[in-house]
């Protein structure tokens, strides 16, 4: 018994619960400065290797969830 059973699908859940912890887990990791000491990369080092805008970034993953939701839903059909 999990306490959505009667609100969403478990269909719904296998499908957006990875989209909600992606998202969740990049945002923890943009509010990591004060922990700067932890990350893999330094801030300076990831903005002289990032050559592709943060704004194209995330367009690419939002479209590519987009597709994977929907291959999902039309594959639980």
């Amino acid at each position: 018994m999990v306490f959505w059973e009667g609100y969403v699908s478990d269909e719904a859940m296998g499908t957006f619960a990875p989209i909600v912890v992606y998202w969740v887990y990049a945002g923890f990791y943009q509010l990591l400065p004060p922990l700067d000491n932890y990350r893999l990369h330094t801030r300076k080092e990831e903005d002289e290797k990032n050559s592709v805008p943060l704004a194209s970034v995330v367009k690419g993953v939002l479209l590519q969830q987009l597709v994977q939701a929907t291959v999902a839903q039309l594959l639980f059909v």
